[in-house]
């Protein structure tokens, strides 16, 4: 579970000179970011800094000019539900802490406004902080479970700033969107709900389609045999998104990393939802 010290330092000030800037593209109104699973819409005319921890995946968007910043934080460890309740309550204060010190109201608290709004399909909660002065500055939280994280989005402006920033804000909220995790069933990492768990990594009897590998007539004039170990994902639809060898003979490996790639299976279901599952599926060969 994050410390709520170790976040609020990654969510403290921006640093401009953090590496890992990116620079927006000229062209197209909207510019589409999608880096490490996360992806997103926002306008042209603005930078994105990564300021990730160990802990937390943490996008900082600001403009030139501008006093605004819009922090994304994505916590990196899957929850399940009856974890969130406890993971909100570590992530949601001490946050709202920083906000606050940020509109320069840590002696005097702004005023908290508790609201609903929607992030994609799904519904967040928020809290909105209001500076006594007219012409400060305004802050807001809003989080949610998405694909399994606890996602956070932090909005910090200026009561003056134009309306770009809301729109910024809008379309952030409306495109956001987190990949699925890996289940890697050998690690037992999460444990499903409604689908039977597994002990190993074999992903053979799971299949539904499992094509065989070729043997070509090199391979076979070597007398190449033995078992060849292919890592996969599998993705939300049950087709496999990567493969790659990674034990036995070289010359059957690429034939086999072949036939995953076709090999087909049931999505996995976690709580209700799909999954991305890690594994392995196995090739025999008998060169007689």
């Amino acid at each position: 579970m994050t410390s709520p010290i170790k976040l609020v330092a990654s969510i403290a000030m921006i640093s401009f000179l953090s590496v890992g800037i990116f620079a927006q593209s000229a062209g197209p109104e909207l510019i589409h970011f999608a880096a490490h699973g996360i992806s997103f819409d926002y306008p042209s005319g603005y930078s994105i800094t990564d300021q990730s921890t160990t802990e937390a995946q943490q996008l900082i968007i600001t403009r030139q000019g501008s006093s605004f910043q819009i922090s994304i934080i994505v916590m990196r460890r899957p929850l399940l539900r009856n974890e969130l309740a406890a993971a909100i309550e570590n992530f949601r204060e001490p946050v709202i802490k920083t906000i606050a010190i940020t509109l320069d109201q840590s002696k005097t608290p702004p005023e908290r406004i508790s609201f609903q709004t929607q992030v994609g399909s799904k519904q967040a909660e928020g809290v909105r902080l209001q500076s006594a002065n007219a012409n400060g500055r305004t802050g807001e939280l809003i989080w949610l479970r998405l694909s399994f994280h606890l996602v956070g989005l932090a909005f910090i402006r200026s009561n003056v700033d134009d309306s770009g920033t809301s729109q910024l804000w809008e379309t952030l909220k409306s495109s956001l969107k987190i990949e699925a995790p890996v289940l890697d069933v050998s690690k037992n990492e999460l444990d499903p709900t409604e689908t039977a768990k597994n002990d190993l990594d074999v992903l053979n009897g799971k299949a539904l389609v499992l094509p065989p590998p070729g043997y070509s007539n090199i391979a076979r004039a070597a007398h190449a045999s033995g078992t060849v170990t292919v890592q996969i994902i599998i993705d939300e639809q049950g087709n496999v998104s990567s493969a790659r060898a990674v034990d036995g003979h070289p010359l059957l490996q690429s034939a086999c990393v072949a036939a995953a790639r076709e090999a087909k299976f049931s999505p996995t279901l976690l709580e209700g939802e799909p999954v991305k599952v890690a594994g392995v599926i196995k090739y025999h060969f008998d060169w007689r």
